[in-house]
């Protein structure tokens, strides 16, 4: 069953029910009314009748056309005895008198419901001298009220069925409208799966707050962050894949290099096993970034430890200038000697490593690592060189996977393209950010904001 037939059947079913209860409450408030209205008329004239003192009057039974000046059609008087036996009584409706008699000491009042009609009875005691000596019964047939109950609930009925009718087709059109954009969704992504192609929701110009407009703007959204991620995929595998050719085609070439020539001519030899270690380093290079780039979008800030960063700063820059053969200078506050932070000291040591690597490998001057702690707690790490520089185009893609402004120049350093997509996930695990100046020829700046606690 479709949820457009189950909201209309639902609606359906849901209006009969209040309809059901409404015209109940209806029927017997229009029962209720009107009994209660001929029973205080009975009542007026049952006490209309007593003060004609019935007891001391026999009369009034005896001679017929004295009562029956107070008696209307369908109707009925009882004069009625201790022991339940009629004194007296006059009709003009014989229906009223296959009613048991009844002798009670208080005043009542009954409603009779037959299939040919309502009836209300008023007994009041009569007393003579203080002592209840009878009962007083007025009986009325109220068939014109029957008549009119079977007429509403004719009307109720009808107006329930003409309801319930207008209510399906009223409901099966409305849902049609209310589920157009709904049907719009299904076959839009019916024709996503069909054709593997990424799709928009058609929504109309003017947007409202309606929650069909809503949905489909959610939905187009969601389809465009789903295609930037596919085409990032698609972009990352055809790098890893031409990043990872590269110096696999080269091995293979100098393998084979080996065995056809150089077995006895050394110089080829040596020249063959330099490639081939050097592009292997590259490889394992490679490898090594793509496993710790996955590590890194996996892991969040988990390793939540305190440690001080000026001491590892500076022994990560010892070991830069070493191996190097460059200046690298740290340059921090002249009275701080430590600087507290709470993260990953290992994934901030690879952070410091990847920005001074990028530094020297494009400058050929001094190295300068400015280290600071802001009012607001915020830890700012500066990475600036005097080198080439990066063109202002390219610096909204530098952190792309594989990306690199100048590809010949960066295979020749021995680069990636993955450093800087590295560093950018460590900063934003540890809620900071990175930010890259730069001018071509005047240098470049890597600005790196963190929270002195792990957000």
């Amino acid at each position: 069953m479709s949820l457009k037939l189950k909201i209309t059947l639902g609606v359906t079913v849901g209006l009969m029910l209040i309809l059901f209860i409404s015209f109940t409450f209806v029927y017997y408030m229009f029962i209720r009314v009107t009994t209660k209205g001929e029973a205080d008329l009975l009542k007026e004239k049952a006490k209309a009748l007593l003060m004609k003192d019935l007891p001391s009057h026999p009369e009034y039974w005896q001679n017929n056309s004295q009562m029956e000046e107070l008696l209307i059609p369908q109707e009925m008087l009882r004069y009625i005895a201790p022991d339940s036996k009629v004194i007296h009584q006059i009709y003009s409706d014989e229906k009223l008198l296959r009613y048991p008699v009844t002798y009670v000491n208080k005043e009542t009042v009954t409603v009779e419901t037959a299939s040919d009609g309502i009836f209300v009875f008023v007994k009041m005691p009569v007393f003579k001298e203080g002592h209840q000596i009878a009962t007083l019964e007025i009986g009325r047939s109220l068939r014109r009220l029957g008549e009119y109950a079977d007429m509403l609930i004719s009307v109720l009925l009808l107006t329930s069925i003409g309801t319930l009718i207008l209510a399906l087709i009223g409901g099966y059109f409305y849902t049609n409208v209310l589920f157009r954009p709904l049907q719009h969704f299904v076959s839009t992504m019916q024709n996503i799966e069909q054709s593997g192609s990424f799709r928009h929701i058609p929504l109309p110009a003017k947007k409202t707050n309606d929650e069909m407009i809503l949905l489909g703007a959610t939905f187009n959204r969601m389809i465009d962050r789903l295609q930037d991620m596919f085409q990032k995929q698609e972009q990352f595998l055809a790098d890893a894949s031409h990043e990872l050719r590269t110096p696999l085609t080269i091995i293979e070439s100098y393998a084979s290099l080996l065995r056809r020539w150089a077995s006895h001519d050394e110089t080829l030899r040596e020249e063959a096993l330099e490639a081939i270690i050097s592009e292997s380093a590259q490889l394992k290079l490679l490898t090594q970034n793509l496993l710790s780039l996955t590590d890194v979008v996996r892991e969040n800030c988990e390793q939540e430890v305190t440690f001080d960063l000026l001491p590892l700063a500076r022994q990560i820059v010892t070991s830069l200038r070493i191996t190097s053969g460059r200046e690298i200078e740290i340059q921090s506050e002249p009275d701080q000697q430590e600087l507290q932070m709470a993260g990953d000291s290992n994934k901030i040591r690879q952070l410091l490593i990847i920005l001074l690597d990028n530094a020297l490998k494009y400058s050929q001057q001094k190295v300068i690592l400015s280290i600071g702690l802001t009012e607001d707690q915020w830890v700012v790490l500066e990475v600036i060189d005097q080198g080439i520089g990066i063109a202002e185009s390219d610096i909204p893609h530098l952190f792309d996977r594989f990306y690199r402004s100048d590809k010949a120049r960066n295979r020749k350093q021995g680069g990636a393209g993955l450093g800087l997509a590295i560093a950018q996930h460590i900063v934003q695990k540890h809620g900071g950010s990175i930010e890259l100046k730069s001018r071509l020829g005047e240098g470049t700046s890597a600005i790196v904001k963190l929270p002195a606690t792990c957000q």
